[in-house]
Formats: C-alpha cells, structure tokens, sequence
C-alpha cells in the first residue's frame, strides 16, 4: 500500500499545483459586445457578436461585430489574416484579441466561426430563427459550433 501511496500523492500535488496556477493565472474572459467596455486593458479577451458588416475584404481584414441583443452596440475588427469561409453577415462569430477601449477596437489574433450548415439543416427542418438561436447554443464545455442536443 505505502508503494502506491508516494505516487499518489504526488500525482495529487502535481494537479493542485496546475489548478492553483490556472486560477491565479486566470482565463480569458468571454464577453458579449456589449461588455466590450469592461475589458481589461491590454489584456486578451474573447468577444462574441454577429457579423454585421465587412468594411475591407482583404488583409487586414477589417469588420464590425453586433451585439445579439443590442443591435446598436458594435465593436470593429482588426484582423491581420483574411476572411474566413464561413463568415457572413448575421453569423456568429468571436474573435480572440486586444481591446482598446479608446477606439472601440479589438485587434484580433484568432476568429471563430459557427459552421452554417447546422443553420441550413435547421432551416429545411422549419425551425424559425428564435427556435434555432434556442437550439444551437452550445452547451457548458461544448466546443464552439457545435449545435445543443436535446
């Protein structure tokens, strides 16, 4: 027993040390575009909207995220890479990035997209657009995109 016993509580200190650190580190906060101005300065955020409009299609790519509630809350863009495939106006999307609250920028280093397959899927099923937001949020841990079950 005691030969397993060692092992043990090392393993256990090990996972204690990597939780502590991870909560002292902190994650990165996801924000709506509404909670934009709350973002702490300098530091990354994930922000999440709808598209509501490309202002240049080619590098930097440079576009205006919506509030999903708030139409009239917007965020611009800055990306350095080009658009994405999946990217079309009133799709969700988050971006990973810097915000600067002087310019109401976020300059972003990554983009993500919900595929609009499971949009298209929904529609052919006669889902209407309040049905769908209901049934495509993802879950608690559920990676971005990915349709909720029910």
């Amino acid at each position: 027993m005691s030969k397993l016993l060692v092992p043990a509580v090392l393993i256990g200190l090990g996972v204690a040390g990597l939780v502590t650190v991870g909560i002292l580190e902190g994650g990165i906060p996801e924000l709506q575009v509404r909670e934009a101005a709350g973002a702490p300065a300098g530091k990354q955020v994930k922000i999440h909207g709808l598209l509501a409009s490309v202002e240049h299609d080619g590098r930097p790519l440079r576009f205006t995220l919506k509030d999903k509630e708030q139409a009239g809350r917007t965020v611009a863009v800055t990306y350095p890479r080009g658009k994405p495939d999946t990217f079309q106006v009133d799709y969700d999307v988050a971006v990973l990035g810097t915000y600067d609250a002087a310019t109401n920028t976020v300059s972003a280093e990554q983009i993500f997209t919900k595929c609009p397959s499971k949009y298209e899927a929904l529609e052919k099923e006669g889902v209407g657009s309040a049905q769908m937001q209901a049934r495509t949020k993802p879950e608690s841990g559920a990676a971005e995109g990915t349709p909720k079950r029910q």
